[in-house]
């Protein structure tokens, strides 16, 4: 077998061993949760509402969110559109798998990692240590749910910390 079969291989078992059974309601449920935490209307939502409503110490914070949203979605969308990977067969169909076929690089994945990357400068030390924890999160809640195989998280979050790095300089 080729190194790129082998490595392809490789990445669909290990992700059908990290999926949630749906039996396992509970577990479904903080997946889903975790995951839903990285959506993007979510971020765009609390973006709009920390430069609308927030205090002034707050609009650096969401221009950052709104920018690490819009500039890492796009980059995903079009990488997504290059590379055309299908998602994992199995029961993770929803909402994004309906409009998005496309898996590789992970959106969610990307975006979170531009997140991090963007408020790092902004956080006090436990939310440097707690942000990348919820970009961890909402990675394998993905492979998880069975919408995403790994190797979608981990090209998500390279090219999350690549646009986030290429942001941060121009800011």
């Amino acid at each position: 077998m080729p190194p790129l079969q082998r490595l392809i291989a490789l990445d669909e078992q290990l992700s059908a061993r990290l999926a949630v059974p749906r039996e396992a309601h509970f577990l479904r449920l903080l997946a889903l949760v975790a995951a839903h935490s990285g959506d993007s209307p979510l971020w765009v939502l609390a973006a709009a509402a920390a430069l609308v409503w927030g205090h002034p110490a707050w609009h650096p914070l969401g221009w950052r969110v709104l920018l690490a949203t819009l500039v890492a979605g796009v980059t995903t969308t079009a990488l997504k559109w290059l590379f055309r990977r299908q998602r994992p067969p199995g029961t993770g169909l929803g909402f994004y798998t309906h409009f998005d076929r496309h898996a590789f690089p992970s959106g969610h994945a990307g975006r979170s990692a531009c997140i991090v990357v963007l408020l790092a400068p902004l956080l006090p030390p436990w939310g440097f240590v707690l942000l990348p924890l919820w970009a961890g999160l909402v990675g394998f809640a993905r492979v998880a749910l069975q919408v995403h195989f790994v190797s979608d998280i981990i090209g998500g979050w390279a090219a999350g910390l690549l646009v986030g790095l290429v942001l941060q300089m121009a800011l």
